[in-house]
C-alpha cells in the first residue's frame, strides 16, 4: 500500500484505552496513483484493470503485517480506510482475504472491517443491493474477534470538512445501531469529529452518551491528533487553521487549537472512568478498572 496510518486509541468503553494503535492502510481500497486519492488509483481486486492490485496481494500484505504484530497486544487491525464506490461483493471478498490471512498468520488481534461508501454508519443500510448491511455480516472470523469499522461526521455530507454540525447523529446511527444488534456483531467508531459551536458540542455529547448507552459499539477515535498536523484542521473547520485535537496545539494566530475548545471540554469528559488496561483488545470485553 501507498500509505499506512496509525490511530492512537482515544477511549474505549471495554478495550484499552490510549496505550493502544489501530494500524490501517490509508488508500480508500485503492492501489497505484495516490495524487489524487481518494479518488485517485485502481480498486484493489478489479480484475478488469492491470493496474489493480488483487485480492489475493491485500490478503499477503495483511498477512506480512500480522506476522510482525502478533505478539503486540497494543495493536488493532483496521483493514481498510474509507472504501468506497466499489461492488460491495468485491469489498467483502478483499476484507475476508485480510481476516483469512491475518489469522492464517497466528494474529489474535482485533480486527476491524470497513463497509463500503466511505464506511459511513449513516449510510449502512442505504444502496440497495450494495448497502453495506447487505454483505458485512457475511464476513468469518475463525476467533469471532473482528468488529464493524464506522465513521460519523456530523456536517451537512457527513465529510467531516465543514465548520457546522448538521447531522445528528442518534438518528443517524439508528439503523446502523440495530443492524449490529440483529446481526451479533460490535462496532468501533474510528473517526468522528466536530468544531467548536454550540450545536457541535451538543451532538459530540449526544453522540457518545450514545455509543456509552448501546453495547453495540466496543470503542471510539476521535479525528484528528498528532504533532504531524501542526495548526492545520484536518476536522470539521472548512479548512480554517484552529489547531488539532494534540495537546499542546496552536491556532494559526496563536489562539487555543482544538485540543482546548472542543477535546478538552467536550470529547475528554466522555473518557469512561474504568478501562480494560491490559490484555488483548476483544468484541468481548476484559476486565475493567481505574487510573488516577
Amino acid at each position: 500500500m501507498s500509505s499506512l496510518k496509525l490511530r492512537v486509541v482515544a477511549s474505549c468503553r471495554k478495550l484499552t484505552p490510549a496505550e493502544d494503535a489501530i494500524i490501517d492502510p490509508h488508500n480508500y481500497m485503492r492501489y497505484n496513483d495516490p495524487s489524487s486519492q481518494p479518488f485517485s488509483g485502481s480498486v484493489i481486486g478489479n480484475a478488469s484493470d492491470p493496474k489493480a492490485a488483487t485480492t489475493a496481494q491485500f490478503g499477503a500484505l495483511w498477512g506480512e503485517l500480522a506476522k510482525r504484530f502478533a505478539s503486540n497486544e497494543k495493536v488493532i487491525f483496521g483493514l481498510m480506510n474509507e472504501p468506497h464506490d466499489m461492488p460491495s461483493s468485491l469489498l467483502l471478498a478483499n476484507n475476508q482475504a485480510a481476516i483469512t490471512a491475518i489469522r492464517g498468520a497466528g494474529a489474535k488481534n482485533l480486527i476491524i472491517a470497513p463497509g463500503n461508501s466511505w464506511t459511513g454508519g449513516h449510510s449502512w443500510t442505504q444502496g440497495g443491493g450494495q448497502a453495506s448491511s447487505n454483505w458485512l455480516n457475511k464476513l468469518q472470523d475463525p476467533l469471532n474477534n473482528t468488529a464493524i469499522d464506522i465513521h460519523e461526521y456530523l456536517d451537512q455530507d457527513f465529510s467531516g470538512g465543514h465548520l457546522a454540525c448538521q447531522q445528528d447523529p442518534v438518528s443517524n446511527l439508528k439503523d446502523v445501531t440495530a443492524w449490529l444488534k440483529t446481526n451479533k456483531l460490535k462496532a468501533f467508531i474510528t473517526e468522528f469529529g466536530g468544531s467548536n459551536t454550540t450545536d457541535c458540542h451538543t451532538m459530540l455529547n449526544s453522540m457518545q452518551d450514545y455509543m456509552s448507552s448501546n453495547d453495540e459499539y466496543i470503542g471510539w477515535t476521535a479525528w484528528a491528533a498528532g504533532p504531524f498536523w501542526g495548526d492545520s484542521s484536518p476536522c470539521c473547520t472548512d479548512q480554517a487553521h484552529y489547531g488539532s485535537l494534540e495537546p499542546g496545539s496552536k491556532a494559526a494566530d496563536g489562539g487555543p487549537s482544538l485540543y482546548d475548545t472542543v477535546f478538552v471540554p467536550t470529547i475528554s469528559k466522555k473518557v469512561p472512568k474504568q478501562l480494560q488496561w491490559s490484555g488483548l483488545a476483544s468484541v468481548n470485553g476484559g476486565a475493567l478498572s481505574a487510573r488516577s
